[in-house]
């Protein structure tokens, strides 16, 4: 039996394919068509196109780390206040039942704003985003269907290969092979590098290597074994400072509900993401060292990068926080990117872009809360150091090693639960998924020169008919602009919106 043939097929249901799919389906009201359009949608998890930080993979009670105003552009972020608006009544639900204290003080401060649908300046919970993407998407698709505009097909599988056929891709699944026309890679971010593999067949601590595979199942695991630990606080390792760190530990302390654990993040900056306040008017700052370069008409991709620390530094010498410093060294920024060759465009996108973003870091005032509660207890320690590995000492417990000022160091007291929340290893080409290593593998598509995504051209596809959607854009110049940092929901719903439209002119319906 031949295998089943779609003219368009997406590895991947997250909000990037969402929002491609709701472009693609409001541009296909041309001409009158033989048969509606077969797409396919191949996804292993339970909750297509809700996003994995916003679907059932996301806790509860996680928050988006920036406003809402800042989290989406119009005219989308007023399709979901509008939607927020009409569906308040249960939406939040779930969030109220968690009923940690963290959560719990969260609804005492915003129900107000919430009744009067006051939600621009709100750290909503995250998946209320995903109910709304996921319901908009899915009505969309049945509303297609009902007008004989396409039909869209979702295959719970998870996709190994990809490979050229003369019809366009076959795709093999780890429960059926199909055949399509048209392909859209659209598998989110990199995954988080494993760094916690360990079988020594002796107790140790508990080693949560991808909490965010299933943050709700893992936050569930931590708690337990912090409450197992009976005659002495438990102590949390925590590997990374970034916007996950801030989550995690949110999550942990709202679950546990008393304080219950010890915490210490290490991290080569020995930082975490700098605070958000609910209003902050920022206090005036140039960024001379990027104005310099504007000045000369002229930059290399790594001047832009040492401008910018150069003025990141001084902002800090000066008592100023990113909040302060983040806009105008971000505009700074991109009136000197215009300035540089191609080649140069190229390589800022491709590594110093996402370097600079390391060095910017924020989060909402409401998790830097919870930082704030646990260093005023004197719960939580940050170590600047590069994880090295897990040592067992004579005391026959395990503690964390380090690497800081040329020696290898250790973190005491040792480890009762580690947490790897140090997220990818930077470049696809040190760790890319297996899929993506095959792709390449069997030449289908290429990596960008410093493995920060994706090589496409400018109608976003990587081979022809073959097209890639999401964080793996990352590294590209597209239309001019260097793209980097594509897990912000605006750059997607952007992007997403651009492929749709050149997917609905690309697309002829495959036999009858």
């Amino acid at each position: 039996m031949d295998p089943q043939m779609f003219d368009l097929l997406f590895v991947g249901a997250g909000a990037s394919t969402s929002y491609v799919v709701l472009s693609l389906l409001g541009s296909l009201d041309g001409p009158p068509r033989d048969r509606p359009v077969r797409i396919a949608v191949v996804e292993r998890a339970p909750d297509p196109f809700t996003g994995v930080p916003y679907g059932s993979r996301a806790a509860p009670t996680a928050l988006l780390i920036t406003p809402l105003r800042d989290f989406l552009p119009e005219p989308e972020r007023g399709l979901f206040v509008r939607w927020l608006s009409e569906n308040k009544g249960w939406v939040f639900d779930e969030f109220r039942a968690a009923g940690g204290p963290f959560s719990t003080r969260w609804w005492e401060r915003h129900r107000a704003a919430v009744e009067r649908d006051d939600f621009d300046d709100l750290y909503l919970p995250r998946y209320t985003f995903g109910e709304y993407l996921g319901r908009r998407t899915r009505a969309a698709i049945d509303q297609a269907a009902a007008r004989g505009l396409a039909t869209t097909e979702v295959l719970r599988d998870d996709v190994v290969a990809v490979e050229k056929a003369a019809h366009g891709y076959r795709v093999r699944c780890a429960g059926r092979v199909v055949d399509t026309s048209h392909a859209v890679l659209a598998v989110g971010s990199a995954p988080v590098r494993s760094r916690l593999r360990r079988d020594t067949g002796l107790p140790g601590p508990l080693l949560v290597d991808d909490p965010f595979d299933d943050m709700g199942e893992a936050v569930t695991r931590i708690a337990a074994a912090v409450r197992g630990v009976r005659d002495r606080p438990a102590h949390v390792v925590v590997l990374g400072a970034n916007a996950g760190t801030m989550d995690m530990l949110f999550q942990i302390n709202d679950r546990l509900g008393a304080d219950e654990a010890t915490f210490t993040v290490v991290s080569p900056s020995g930082q975490l993401p700098e605070r958000l306040d609910e209003q902050h008017e920022p206090r005036p700052f140039r960024a001379e060292r990027l104005e310099a370069l504007e000045r000369a008409g002229t930059a290399a991709a790594v001047s832009v990068y040492e401008a910018a620390l150069a003025d990141i530094a001084r902002g800090r010498s000066a008592g100023l926080s990113v909040a302060d410093t983040l806009g105008p060294i971000s505009q700074a920024v991109g009136r000197v990117l215009p300035l540089l060759a191609e080649d140069q465009t190229v390589e800022f996108a491709d590594r110093w872009g996402v370097a600079l973003g390391r060095h910017q870091r924020r989060a909402g005032w409401e998790y830097c809360e919870v930082v704030e509660h646990l260093a005023a207890g004197g719960r939580l320690q940050l170590v600047a150091g590069s994880f090295v590995d897990l040592v067992d000492g004579p005391d026959g417990r395990t503690r964390v090693r380090y690497g800081a000022d040329g020696g290898e160091h250790v973190v005491d007291p040792p480890a009762d639960v580690v947490v790897n929340c140090a997220g990818p290893s930077g470049s696809l080409r040190l760790a890319a998924p297996p899929l993506l290593e095959r792709l390449v593998a069997d030449g289908v598509c290429r990596l960008t020169p410093s493995g920060g995504g994706v090589h496409v051209g400018p109608d976003l596809a990587a081979a022809p008919g073959f097209y890639v959607m999401g964080p793996l854009l990352a590294g590209n110049v597209v239309a001019g602009r260097p793209v980097w940092h594509m897990e912000h929901c605006g750059r997607i719903s952007a992007f997403g919106a651009t492929l749709g439209a050149e997917l609905a002119g690309a697309l002829e319906p495959v036999g009858a």
